[in-house]
């Protein structure tokens, strides 16, 4: 069976307990998702964190993968499926240093949701306080043009989207399990309307995958990822939003805090995140005055944009310029290995400076800075 480009790395995608972080590696191992299912089990287990276990489910995946079964329920359902070397993947988790390498969305997400997202997340288990402050919060920052992102859990997560769907703003929710039953059913209804032209309900996981322990953290990562602040409304010492808060922190994220009652448990978790220097809200205008937002809104720029940043200077990236296109022609021309320069073209790829070209070459992409030169 011979599998596209973007069907070997939904392929890739579709076996368990392979992860994003394993897949990374062995696209810059072997250079292509296609490589990576035509390299014999010997060779994959050359790759480290595989183990033996992994490598027989990728040697083996024509008998535990079936992707065309997959494509088609997702177009059944509407879902569109985007992989990580698409332009139209999202930049806010192009960067990211586990990128989930295919993501299933129902709806619409926009690269300028990213410019001002805020990701509003707390307790399932919400006080009437807690679920009002959310869909209050998330409603007046939606009103201000800002994107709210969230895992549409039960509680303050349900609220938020709420909140911005109120306003008829933009709200993406980023789910624990696949698109083929959402979780938890009570948010179905909720999820069209998201669907139905205010964002994007989003997964990075297979259609039919089950939620579970595991899943709702990796799910996490995204949430933060793909915000400029996080805002947690209501949680207990042992809430995952703390976690989605830590990962936004070790991003360089901006995280805040709405105060509760000291008398409560169900506020400890964002007591001991103001303590530990998260910043107190109370309001929308707290959160968009400490980001410096109001300009911003005022003038409608965006708050960045991944192509802003002064371009590096790349030696491959200057060698496919100067007309060396082929691997064996680099590895000439830089007096590297293929084994060194591998992994750099997957990355380029990635990031969307460089694309394949016929006959094993490899050729610039318009929009990269050496490209323009």
């Amino acid at each position: 069976m011979e599998l596209s480009a973007r069907e070997a790395l939904i392929t890739l995608n579709l076996i368990p307990g392979l992860g994003s972080v394993r897949i990374r590696s062995l696209l810059e191992h072997f250079g292509s998702a296609d490589l990576v299912l035509a390299a014999p089990k010997n060779l994959l287990c050359q790759v480290p964190l595989l183990g033996d276990k992994l490598a027989t489910a990728i040697a083996d995946w024509r008998h535990c993968t079936h992707v065309h079964a997959e494509m088609d329920c997702a177009q059944r359902a509407g879902v569109r499926i985007t992989t990580l070397l698409d332009r139209e993947y999202p930049d806010a988790l192009r960067v990211m240093s586990d990128p989930p390498v295919v993501l299933y969305s129902l709806g619409e997400w926009e690269q300028t949701d990213a410019d001002h997202a805020v990701a509003v997340v707390g307790t399932r288990l919400a006080s009437p306080y807690g679920l009002n402050c959310a869909r209050g919060i998330s409603r007046e920052l939606a009103d201000a043009g800002c994107c709210i992102l969230s895992g549409m859990a039960r509680g303050i997560d349900t609220a938020a989207h709420l909140g911005a769907l109120d306003a008829g703003g933009r709200t993406i929710a980023i789910l624990g399990g696949g698109l083929s039953s959402i979780f938890p059913p009570e948010n179905v209804t909720l999820a069209e309307r998201i669907a139905d032209g205010h964002g994007a309900v989003v997964s990075e996981f297979p259609m039919n995958m089950r939620p579970s322990r595991n899943s709702f953290p990796q799910r996490n990562r995204l949430v933060a990822a793909w915000s400029c602040a996080t805002l947690v409304v209501e949680a207990g010492g042992r809430s995952g939003a703390l976690h989605t808060a830590g990962l936004a922190g070790d991003l360089g994220k901006t995280v805040f805090a709405v105060p509760g009652s000291v008398s409560t448990t169900s506020s400890l978790g964002c007591h001991r995140l103001i303590r530990d220097g998260a910043i107190l809200c109370t309001c929308a205008a707290d959160l968009i005055g400490d980001m410096g937002w109001e300009a911003d809104h005022q003038k409608q720029l965006p708050l960045f944009s991944p192509s802003s940043a002064p371009p590096q200077r790349d030696p491959i990236l200057a060698a496919l310029a100067a007309g060396h296109r082929t691997l064996d022609a680099l590895c000439s021309a830089l007096g590297m290995k293929a084994a060194e320069i591998t992994p750099q073209l997957m990355r380029l790829q990635i990031e969307r400076r460089i694309t394949p070209a016929p006959g094993g070459a490899f050729e610039l992409c318009p929009s990269s800075p050496t490209a323009a030169k």
